[in-house]
């Protein structure tokens, strides 16, 4: 073999190195690009259940403080519904005013003058005290000479 054909022969196996090379360069760094897509993968999704499991947490403490208030307002109506349903013994009615105050006016009632309470008996025969004998009011000036003019 001659030093031309020798020649031929390493720049054939350097353009094939160079080939080879170049595929395997770029297959180690897709290689490279998957395993990080990989890694941002498996760390999205393991972010991803810590925050379902802290969410189902938090679902847990509300579930959990809405049944006790649901369990402490059933025993609420429970015990309400025991108060209003239990029989009470028949006591006196408790009165409005203490007994002082019932006493004083009872004793102002039968004070009063008996006037009065005739006058409420003879109902029919006088006028209620809420009305004027004669003309009052705004408009009574205007009757008057309502009258003149009919008058003159």
């Amino acid at each position: 073999m001659t030093s031309f054909a020798w020649m031929g022969l390493i720049v054939v196996v350097a353009i094939a190195a160079f080939f080879i090379g170049s595929v395997w360069t770029k297959k180690q760094f897709k290689h490279g690009e998957l395993e990080q897509q990989a890694q941002r993968a498996k760390h999205e999704l393991e972010q991803y259940r810590q925050e379902v499991a802290d969410h189902l947490a938090s679902t847990k403490k509300l579930m959990t403080k809405m049944q006790d208030s649901y369990s402490q307002l059933l025993n609420h109506v429970e015990e309400t519904n025991q108060v209003l349903l239990t029989e009470k013994p028949t006591h006196p009615s408790e009165p409005f005013f203490s007994k002082e105050t019932t006493e004083q006016l009872h004793a102002s009632l039968k004070s009063r003058p008996e006037r009065r309470r005739k006058e409420t008996t003879n109902e029919g025969a006088a006028q209620p005290t809420d009305y004027v004998d004669g003309e009052s009011g705004l408009f009574s000036g205007e009757r008057s000479e309502i009258k003149q003019s009919k008058v003159s």
